[in-house]
């Protein structure tokens, strides 16, 4: 027993070092090539591709360090409506091809500040730069050395509510001067969920006009009416972030599920988990050996986003299982928070069993019949709240309330935002 106790605290401290050296690594990386991206832009040797856009097209730089899917999803419905050309600008150890589908017309992947500056450079006509968050340094920087271009910031988590701006986070205190920066001086803000309202509040920013409420929706083209079901009783699934239990609680308690599997698992309830594809398996390795050992726990491959609705509509329920007591996430951000997540069940077909404490996403899921909410003592009885519920019915409501939704029907909002702004 002690040997095998042991063991497993060996191989928990093997992983923090190989996060930590991960950590280094990119960080000497990012340091060194600074240092000669720095000369080859004051020398004007870096050799970037030039692009040009279009004259007949409205041209906009998509920028940012961390992609998320929901760029690619935008602009793939605009590209098919408008004359619109786009462009990727990503950080390199922030992309991931599998929230990408090849929409972008071209992609340029910058290693530090001065590489980004010196692919601006090479990128002609310009009207507008969409920017995407969190993180806010390199979308701060671009707005900065292109002044005279419109600039639109896109966002759906703001690190400032996270935990208050007087978070022991070090890397949230870098951030926050650059996330303040993109608030307040963007001639534009794209908002997917409603923490804006205390963003503004937290930052002592003046609020302001030109902003779109844009709350993700979902991507029509994944639609599935989940035809298909697994016949040995409930199925309710997972996909998104995971952290293993080892990690700090107050920043991860409430994507780390210990607890979570036991009481679904003792209602012989099995619940599948797809990690995003852009979270490192070594910081969810754990649930490898509950998976081994658990007959109703199930951690599935990181599928790609254009695969990800046919895998979910597999399943009975989609699960958002975020509540108050788990983390040390502030208010606001419970109450006024969005995940793509809720859209990605609604595509599946498949309803959503969600937390009551996050506000925002309960009432979206309550008007458009696509789920039901529940408080964390509600998890405890959960096998007999499914027993009871006409699944039928509950579908059919989502399916014919899924339209007004889509993003088909509502991309001409993001389009016009644009043409306001470059008035």
């Amino acid at each position: 027993m002690l040997f095998a106790a042991t063991s497993k605290s060996f191989k928990e401290n093997s992983k923090v070092v190989e996060l930590l050296f991960i950590k280094i690594k990119n960080e000497l990386f990012n340091r060194i090539t600074s240092v000669i991206d720095f000369l080859f832009f004051y020398l004007k040797l870096h050799s970037v591709k030039p692009y040009s856009f279009p004259g007949n097209q409205l041209g906009i730089i998509y920028l940012g360090e961390n992609l998320p899917p929901r760029i690619a999803r935008m602009y793939k419905w605009l590209k098919r409506k408008y004359a619109i050309n786009g462009v990727l600008v990503c950080a390199q150890n922030g992309y991931n091809s599998k929230f990408v589908e090849m929409e972008f017309d071209s992609v340029y992947l910058f290693r530090n500040k001065w590489h980004l500056y010196g692919i601006l450079q090479k990128i002609n006509g310009a009207n507008l730069i969409h920017a995407f968050g969190p993180k806010s340094y390199y979308p701060d920087m671009a707005r900065q050395f292109m002044p005279l271009t419109k600039f639109v910031y896109d966002m759906q988590d703001v690190l400032g509510i996270y935990f208050g701006l007087n978070t022991d986070i070090r890397w949230f205190q870098k951030e926050f001067p650059h996330e303040k920066n993109c608030l307040q001086f963007a001639d534009g803000l794209v908002s997917h969920g409603l923490e804006p309202i205390p963003a503004y509040r937290v930052y002592g920013i003046k609020e302001k006009r030109n902003r779109l409420f844009f709350p993700l929706f979902c991507d029509d083209d994944r639609f599935c009416d989940n035809v298909h079901k697994l016949s040995d009783g409930f199925h309710v699934v997972y996909a998104g972030e995971i952290q293993n239990s080892n990690r700090d609680k107050k920043q991860f308690g409430n994507i780390q599920f210990d607890d979570l599997i036991d009481e679904l698992s003792h209602q012989k309830i099995h619940f599948h988990v797809y990690p995003s594809p852009s979270t490192n398996p070594l910081l969810y390795n754990q649930y490898l050996e509950v998976a081994n050992t658990n007959p109703y726990f199930h951690l599935e491959k990181s599928v790609a986003q254009s695969e990800l609705s046919k895998e979910l509509s597999k399943y009975h329920y989609g699960i958002i299982p975020f509540f108050k007591s788990t983390s040390g996430q502030s208010n606001d951000k419970y109450k006024y928070s969005t995940a793509l997540k809720l859209f990605n069940f609604i595509e599946a077909g498949i309803p959503t069993i969600c937390s009551e404490d996050i506000e925002f996403q309960a009432w979206i899921l309550k008007r458009n019949y696509a789920g039901f909410s529940i408080s964390q003592e509600d998890v405890k009885t959960l096998g007999a709240k499914l027993n009871s519920i006409d699944y039928t019915a509950i579908q059919r409501n989502l399916i014919r309330n899924r339209p007004r939704l889509s993003l088909a029907n509502n991309i001409h909002s993001l389009y016009k935002f644009y043409n306001r702004i470059l008035q």
